[in-house]
């Protein structure tokens, strides 16, 4: 997130639970952050605060999260604190590449910044995660590209998201094609391809999905 990482953000709090949540949170999404007590941050500038329910009033007009809202996908919080540090959405778009095959590669970016590379071993547990990130994630333009290396499963995850989402998002049949860079029998080495293969994906024009006219 390297833009997120140029701004602030600030943890108040001086309740002793909330205070663990918030920052072993923002420590699994690798954000920097700063301390300050609640009175302090009144008056910092910090582009956001996080802080618990409680203390939340004495915050006004400031740019706030509370620790309740940590609860959520991991990537949910990330992209909801990326959209509060960042001032301009003039590029306010959710990209996400997906490398079908027996491991299937995923690459999210929104905002400029990739917030999630995963690989997920089902296309249930696949089409599970990407539909809760469509859903969860505010843009004004949603893009999903798969890439064809295994046709039959880019058509099945393409009409289920379209079942799902209708216009609401913009799905892409991608040649794959001099995607996959990384070759090696290796397990991490295979799961860094497929991370990799996801990444250029996300960013390459395929073929527009029409479930009406794709009958085969």
């Amino acid at each position: 997130m390297r833009e997120a990482l140029n701004h602030k953000i600030t943890v108040a709090t001086l309740n002793g639970k909330s205070y663990y949540k918030i920052i072993n949170t923002l420590k699994l999404l690798q954000l920097n952050y700063e301390e300050l007590s609640p009175s302090e941050a009144v008056n910092s500038y910090s582009r956001i605060i996080i802080t618990s329910k409680e203390e939340s009033p004495i915050f006004k007009k400031k740019n706030i999260m509370v620790d309740s809202e940590l609860n959520e996908n991991p990537v949910i919080i990330k992209a909801k604190i990326l959209r509060k540090l960042i001032k301009s959405h003039t590029y306010d778009q959710l990209t996400i590449g997906i490398d079908p095959g027996n491991r299937i590669g995923i690459s999210i970016f929104y905002l400029h910044d990739e917030i999630e590379s995963v690989v997920l071993s089902t296309i249930e547990l696949t089409l599970n995660f990407i539909i809760e990130i469509l859903s969860e994630i505010k843009a004004k333009k949603k893009i999903v590209r798969i890439g064809d290396g295994n046709i039959n499963m880019a058509r099945s995850i393409a009409f289920l998201i379209k079942a799902n989402f209708k216009d609401l998002v913009h799905v892409e049949i991608v040649n794959e094609h001099g995607t996959s860079s990384i070759q090696n029998n290796e397990s991490n080495r295979r799961i860094l391809k497929d991370k990799s293969s996801a990444r250029l994906i996300a960013f390459r024009n395929g073929k527009i999905f029409d479930p009406k006219l794709d009958r085969n």
